[in-house]
């Protein structure tokens, strides 16, 4: 039997004011900026390291030599960590000597090298209840489920748009898992659907179906004018079955005040209303039924839009789920295998940050050795 991790002894509590942020930069979702950014949204002071760049320009012993030197310099009190972008060597050093967080969005399968790589961590933030009990199964109890999220920062709705170019779009990858192209092969007999993602793993899928329309790349800057443009955006995630598991790109497209119609998820009826803030369907034939429909209501997808959008400022940022985060830090919150809305949900300030306060990481490269990338 687990023991109970809820609970938080006194002297684990923490309120971090300094973070080393280890992320790559994540040029199409901005998925790392927007969690650097809801971080220096809560007061903390961020330095934000994207080991791989550094790799590539001063080698494997100049990066570490760097990231340490920044460690010295900026005397942090908590890591975060993106997945697994602090390379194991640094992870296993900061994570014995620092309270470590690491975040994971993506519903990976659980494996021996993951879990001795978050071992250490404080604490890990995973993106299913599935996921957070098979790692406490295996000895990582300080495992607490968490919701993705966006940043008003970098995801908002394309102003100046007028009609549509499309009815449907999706943006994403083939996938890993599931069968996103065939789903889409056949939604492709009866609608036109163009794919907006990285063109080299759709090559394949595209030979195999011709009916199959690949549009371009989509990055975030650019991503509200294609949601602005297509009268609905499909949202297909990679596993339709694990309860509370979405693609970001979920709550990108609510930030972008998209029309968006989803594959039924288990529990997604918990966070939005059917028809209210989205829409979702369970089987092929209801998918059919609901495009019809919503394909002829131009001012029923926009009501629902507007509700999604406005629902996911006041309850889905970035900011909120740091904030939920610092508060399992403190020991004012528990960990979770459910979801449950946040403590700062329907704040007015939520997620509305003044100014842009962090560079991407990449833009500029010191040759002191004693900042990364990013700190200008």
């Amino acid at each position: 039997m687990l023991r109970n991790p809820d609970s938080v002894a006194a002297d684990d509590r923490l309120r971090p004011r300094r973070v080393l942020f280890f992320g790559k930069t994540k040029a199409r979702t901005r998925c790392t900026a927007a969690l650097v950014h809801g971080l220096r949204s809560q007061g903390l002071e961020v330095r934000w390291l994207n080991c791989s760049f550094l790799k590539r320009y001063f080698g494997e012993f100049g990066m570490k030599r760097i990231v340490r030197a920044v460690r010295r310099r900026f005397a942090p009190d908590l890591c975060f960590v993106f997945y697994h972008d602090c390379p194991r060597p640094l992870m296993e050093e900061f994570s014995r000597e620092l309270p470590t967080v690491v975040w994971m969005e993506e519903q990976c399968p659980v494996d021996a090298s993951h879990v001795d790589y978050v071992r250490l961590a404080r604490l890990l933030c995973l993106s299913t209840p599935d996921l957070v009990r098979n790692y406490r199964e295996r000895g990582i109890e300080r495992s607490t489920f968490m919701l993705s999220g966006f940043s008003p920062e970098y995801h908002t709705p394309a102003t100046g748009v007028s009609g549509f170019d499309r009815d449907i779009a999706f943006i994403g990858a083939p996938g890993r898992m599931g069968d996103r192209p065939g789903f889409l092969a056949w939604l492709a007999e009866h609608y036109r659907v163009e794919i907006f993602g990285r063109v080299e793993p759709w090559l394949p899928y595209l030979h195999k179906h011709p009916r199959l329309a690949f549009a371009r790349e989509v990055r975030a800057e650019d991503y509200g004018d294609v949601c602005a443009r297509s009268k609905i955006v499909l949202g297909l995630n990679q596993d339709h079955s694990a309860r509370y598991y979405f693609s970001n790109r979920l709550f990108l497209t609510l930030a972008c005040r998209g029309f968006q119609l989803i594959h039924y998820v288990p529990g997604v009826e918990e966070l939005f209303e059917d028809g209210v803030h989205l829409a979702w369907f369970r089987d092929l034939d209801e998918c059919l039924v609901k495009i019809e429909h919503y394909l002829e209501q131009p001012e029923e997808r926009a009501r629902i839009a507007r509700a999604g959008y406005e629902l996911a400022l006041r309850s889905h940022t970035y900011a909120h789920r740091v904030r939920d985060i610092l508060s399992i830090l403190a020991g004012d919150a528990p960990l979770r295998e459910s979801w449950a809305p946040s403590a700062y949900a329907d704040r007015s300030d939520a997620g509305r940050d003044e100014g842009r306060t962090e560079p991407d990481p990449d833009e500029s490269l010191p040759l002191s050795g004693v900042s990364g990338p990013g700190d200008r």
